[in-house]
C-alpha cells in the first residue's frame, strides 16, 4: 500500500457543501471513501436502512482509558462518550433533532409525529411545540412520554443538580432559565407540558434568529421516573415546575447509580457490564430501539469496547483481538496500519479530522493566566518539525481552534492560512513577549540578566511569581515527542517546564477539576474533536456553572463568549456573515492562545475485513455510524 502524505490529503479534500438558508444545519460532510484491500473504493455517502436480525459481535479498541461515567452531566473522556452515544444517554438517538450522515441536524421523524409547530412571539421569542410518537419505549419496555423530555430540562437546569456536582446548564437559551437555574422561581416559564405526548419550549428573543434552528430547539429524553423517583412535573400555565419532594438528596443516589451502571436507556444498545480493572465495557442490542432518524437499527448483536495500548493496538487488530480501531493518527501508526492492509489483514477508511491536538492551559491562576506566557510557550515549540515528525505527512499545523475537516475552514482556508499568526519557532520572540509583559526580574526581584539568570519572575500584586509551568502529561507518543522538544527551548527563554506524568483519568480529573480543591497543573497535552456546530458561547462561557464542564480553560474574559453568541445568532440565510464571524473568533483565539494548537490530521480507521458497511468520519462518528455496520464470521 503506497503511503499517502499530505499532498494526496489535499487532493482528497472535498469542499464542504453548504445549504444557505437551511433551517436545520449548514454543515455538510465530506464524502468518505473506504478503500478495500483490492484497491477499489466504495461510496459511503449512501446508507442502507435494511434492518436484519442482529448477529455477531464487534470489539472496538480505544487507546483512552474509561472513566466509567456513562450518563450526561459529568465530565468524561472520549471512550466514555462513545458508550454514551451507543446507549443513547448523550446525545440521544431519540432527540427531537438528530445529526445525520451529511452532518446536518434534522428533525427526527422516528420521534416526532410531525415537524414542530413554531410561533414567533411578540416579545421576539420563538415557541416550538413538539408532539412525539406514542410507540417509543425505554429499554425496560416502559413508555417514553413528554414528561421524559421536559424532565431532562427540569433536572439538568436545576440548582439541585449542581448540589451533587452535575452540570446544570441545559436549556440555558430558553425563556425562564435564569431564574429557575438559580432557584429564584420554581417554574421554568419557557417550558410547557401540554399532555402525555406534547410539550413546548420557548427560545429567548436574545437567541433568535439562530443559524442552526433544529439543533437550538432540540430536546432529548431521560428516564425521569428513574432519575427522580416519585417526583411529579406540574404546569399551572406559568411554566413547568417540580413537586416539592424534588431535592438534591432524592436524585443523588439514583443518578449516581445510573451514571456508573445505566439500567434504563433508549439507544441502539443496552449496558451489560463495565470491568474497571480490565478496562472493558460490554453492550448488547436494545430490542426496543425503534431506529435512528431514518429508521436504521443495529445489525450487530453485541459490542465490546476495550482499552488497547497505543503501542500494541495494531498487533491486537492483526491478531483478531480487536476488530476496529477508530481515528488513528501519527505517521508511524498509520504506515503500520497500511502494512496490515497490504497483507490482507485489515481494511481502512480515511478522512480529515474535525478536531486537533493541543496543549491546553488553565488560564485562571499561575503564569498561564498571562497571555504573554502562553504565547511564549507557543514560540518555543518548533511546531513545523513537531508536526512533520509526529504525523509523518498525514497532517499539518493549525493556528487556532479549527480542524482540517471543518466546513468553515474549507470555505475560508485562504484567509485562515494567511492572516493568523503561525507562531513560528523563535526563542527571541518568546523573550520579547515575556519582557514586554514584565517577566524581567530574577528570584531576588532584581533585573533579569539573560545568560546569567535561569528563571524569569514577575511582580504580581506585590509578590514575585516564577515563570514555572506545571505540566500534567499523559504517557503517549504525543507527550513523549513534546518532552524532547519543549523543555529545553523554554529554558532558553527563561521559563521552566516541570513535567508530571499521570494516567489519563487522573489527568482528566485535574483538567475538569472534578474533586480538585486546589489546582496544581497549568498545562495539559490533549486531543479533541469539535461538535458539528461551534459553541464558543459555552466553551468560553465565564458563568460559574460552565467552568470545568464546558469552559475547561477556566477562561474569564467575556469577549470570545460574546462573539460566540453573535455567531450562533446569525440569520440562517447569511452564510457569508456566519463565516466572517467565525474567522473573527479564530483570530481572537489565535491572539489570546488559551490553547496551543499542535496539529490537525488525516485520520485513519482500520478494521478487520469481517466488518462490513463501515461509514463515518470525524463528525458522524462511531457512536452514530455503528448501527450501519455488520460483521461476517
Amino acid at each position: 500500500m503506497k503511503k499517502k502524505g499530505l499532498a494526496l490529503l489535499v487532493a482528497l479534500t472535498l469542499t464542504a457543501s453548504v445549504l444557505a438558508g437551511c433551517s436545520t444545519s449548514n454543515n455538510k460532510k465530506n464524502e468518505t471513501k473506504t478503500e478495500t484491500t483490492d484497491g477499489t473504493t466504495t461510496d459511503d455517502a449512501s446508507t442502507d436502512v435494511t434492518n436484519a436480525e442482529p448477529t455477531g459481535q464487534i470489539i472496538l479498541g480505544d487507546v483512552t482509558e474509561f472513566n466509567g461515567s456513562f450518563i450526561e452531566g459529568w465530565g468524561n473522556n472520549g471512550a466514555d462518550y462513545k458508550v454514551k452515544q451507543l446507549l443513547g444517554t448523550y446525545p440521544s438517538f431519540y432527540g427531537t433533532a438528530e445529526l445525520n450522515s451529511a452532518a446536518e441536524y434534522v428533525y427526527n421523524p422516528t420521534v416526532l409525529a410531525s415537524d414542530p409547530e413554531t410561533t414567533l412571539n411578540e416579545d421576539g421569542s420563538k415557541t416550538f411545540k413538539f408532539t412525539i410518537n406514542k410507540d417509543l419505549v425505554w429499554s425496560d419496555g416502559s413508555p417514553i412520554t413528554a414528561k421524559d423530555y421536559v424532565g431532562n430540562l427540569m433536572i439538568y437546569a436545576s440548582p439541585e443538580l449542581a448540589e451533587i456536582e452535575g452540570s446544570n446548564t441545559a436549556g440555558n437559551t430558553l425563556v425562564g432559565f435564569d431564574t429557575y437555574n438559580t432557584g429564584d422561581t420554581k417554574e421554568f416559564s419557557g417550558i410547557h407540558l401540554i399532555d402525555d405526548y406534547t410539550f413546548s419550549v420557548d427560545i429567548k428573543a436574545d437567541y433568535m434568529p439562530t443559524y442552526f434552528e433544529a439543533y437550538a430547539s432540540a430536546v432529548t429524553p431521560i428516564p425521569f421516573s428513574v432519575y427522580a423517583p416519585g417526583v411529579e412535573i406540574k404546569d399551572d400555565g406559568n411554566g413547568c415546575y417540580l413537586s416539592d419532594n424534588y431535592t438534591a438528596d432524592l436524585i443523588k443516589d439514583p443518578m449516581t447509580s445510573e451514571r456508573y451502571n445505566p439500567t434504563v436507556t433508549c439507544g441502539p444498545y443496552k449496558f451489560v457490564s463495565y470491568d474497571a480493572t480490565n478496562q472493558e465495557v460490554v453492550l448488547e442490542v436494545n430490542d426496543k430501539f425503534k431506529g435512528n432518524y431514518e429508521g436504521k437499527k443495529p445489525s450487530i448483536a453485541k459490542v465490546i469496547m476495550k482499552y488497547t495500548e497505543e503501542a500494541t493496538q495494531l498487533d491486537e487488530l492483526a491478531a483478531g483481538n480487536v476488530d476496529l480501531l477508530v481515528g488513528l493518527s501519527g505517521g508511524d501508526t498509520i504506515n503500520a496500519g497500511l502494512d496490515l492492509v497490504d497483507q490482507g489483514k485489515a481494511d481502512y477508511a480515511t478522512y480529515l479530522r474535525n478536531g486537533y491536538g493541543l496543549l491546553a492551559f488553565h488560564t485562571d491562576f499561575g503564569p498561564t493566566q498571562f497571555k504573554s506566557v502562553r504565547q511564549a510557550i507557543a514560540y518555543c515549540l518548533d511546531r513545523t518539525t513537531y508536526v512533520s515528525q509526529y504525523t509523518g505527512g498525514f497532517g499539518s499545523s493549525v493556528n487556532s481552534e479549527y480542524g482540517l475537516g471543518q466546513w468553515m475552514y474549507q470555505e475560508r482556508k485562504d484567509v485562515i492560512d494567511s492572516e493568523l499568526n503561525p507562531y513560528s519557532f523563535s526563542i527571541e520572540k518568546a523573550k520579547e513577549v515575556l519582557e514586554a509583559d514584565g517577566w524581567n526580574l530574577n528570584e531576588k526581584g532584581e533585573a533579569y540578566v539573560d545568560g546569567t539568570d535561569t528563571l524569569r519572575y514577575k511582580d504580581v500584586d506585590g509578590e514575585l511569581m516564577a515563570c514555572e509551568i506545571q505540566w500534567a502529561s499523559s504517557d503517549n507518543s504525543v507527550a513523549q515527542l513534546l518532552a524532547t522538544m519543549l523543555p529545553g527551548e523554554m529554558e532558553k527563554a527563561g521559563m521552566k517546564l516541570t513535567t508530571t506524568v499521570v494516567d489519563f483519568p487522573t489527568l482528566l480529573n485535574n483538567y475538569y477539576r472534578e474533586g480538585i480543591d486546589e489546582p496544581q497543573f497549568h498545562m495539559y497535552n490533549l486531543g479533541t474533536g469539535f461538535t458539528p456546530i461551534p459553541q464558543f458561547e459555552y466553551s468560553y462561557n465565564t458563568g460559574k456553572n460552565y467552568l470545568g464542564n464546558f469552559n475547561t480553560n477556566f477562561w474569564m474574559d467575556d469577549k470570545i463568549m460574546n462573539m460566540g453568541y453573535d455567531l450562533t445568532k446569525t440569520d440562517p440565510s447569511d452564510k457569508e456573515g456566519y463565516l466572517d464571524k467565525w474567522v473573527a473568533i479564530m483570530k481572537e483565539i489565535n491572539e489570546q492562545m488559551p490553547n496551543i494548537p499542535l496539529y490537525s490530521d488525516e485520520y485513519h480507521t482500520f478494521f478487520n475485513p469481517k466488518v462490513q458497511g463501515y461509514i463515518g468520519d470525524d463528525t458522524f462518528n462511531i457512536g452514530m455510524s455503528l448501527i450501519y455496520m455488520s460483521v461476517t464470521e
